[in-house]
């Protein structure tokens, strides 16, 4: 299996109002909470795909990304 380097990563801030739906991708990294606000805010990889929050499928609201 090849190795994974993360010293070329490049990490690019999503806007502060992204949003992205469960089941899509996640447009950047950062602390992901759900639309309703029912659950505590997760940090979700760019690139993952978004989870349901509570078993049903959300939208769910950038609230910090890992440059601020």
């Amino acid at each position: 299996m090849k190795k994974l380097s993360t010293t070329s990563w490049k990490i690019q801030a999503a806007s502060p109002s992204t949003t992205a739906r469960t089941g899509f991708h996640c447009p950047g990294n950062g602390l992901w909470r759900p639309e309703d606000g029912a659950a505590d805010p997760v940090f979700i990889f760019e690139g993952s795909l978004m989870p349901a929050s509570g078993g049903v499928s959300t939208v769910w609201h950038l609230v910090r990304d890992p440059q601020g």
